[in-house]
């Protein structure tokens, strides 16, 4: 069953974003690339914790966008299920994310906002034909999206998938 949710967490050191940001501040400039975009490369990722409440009037909630192309994604997985809650989802531009979890947390933290769509192969076609994966319905994959903040169009993605009775290095849990 294809899930969507929402969600909010301070970021640590260890996350794939800011091992990026730290990998980004060592990178030289290159002339073929736009001074914005080599800007952009060095931006400390997700946003302040106390700015998104003093966006909100300190109510611990907020808002994400969501790209045409997701909601397209969730649209097509909805039609095919006959899911009216992911259907009426894929027709929002944004989402309602709750920071209720986040009350204990110093303002000054920087915290990354985002949504993901978890969704079967066999729930998929086009998703397992671009992928070329077998529509076995044990494989789940796992879509993320995080808006870059105050920037329309511009956001991180990623994709992975379980594949049940295989370890990390791709073999059979039978085989290892």
């Amino acid at each position: 069953m294809a899930t969507f949710r929402t969600y909010a967490e301070a970021l640590r050191p260890d996350h794939p974003l800011m091992k990026i940001h730290k990998a980004a501040l060592t990178w030289r400039p290159s002339r073929y690339r736009p001074a914005e975009i080599e800007r952009g490369m060095r931006a400390e990722p997700g946003v302040v914790l106390g700015d998104v409440l003093q966006r909100t009037g300190g109510v611990y909630e907020t808002t994400t966008r969501m790209t045409p192309k997701f909601r397209e994604d969730i649209r097509e997985i909805a039609e095919l299920t006959s899911d009216d809650r992911l259907l009426r989802i894929a027709e929002l531009a944004e989402v309602p994310v709750s920071l209720e979890h986040l009350r204990q947390v110093d303002p000054q933290t920087r915290i990354l906002i985002g949504h993901r769509l978890d969704v079967t192969l066999a729930e998929s076609p086009r998703l397992r034909r671009r992928l070329a994966l077998p529509p076995d319905p044990a494989i789940t994959l796992h879509f993320d999206q995080v808006p870059f903040p105050d920037t329309p169009g511009k956001f991180w993605g990623a994709m992975r998938w379980d594949t049940p009775g295989l370890n990390a290095s791709g073999l059979s849990a039978a085989s290892a």
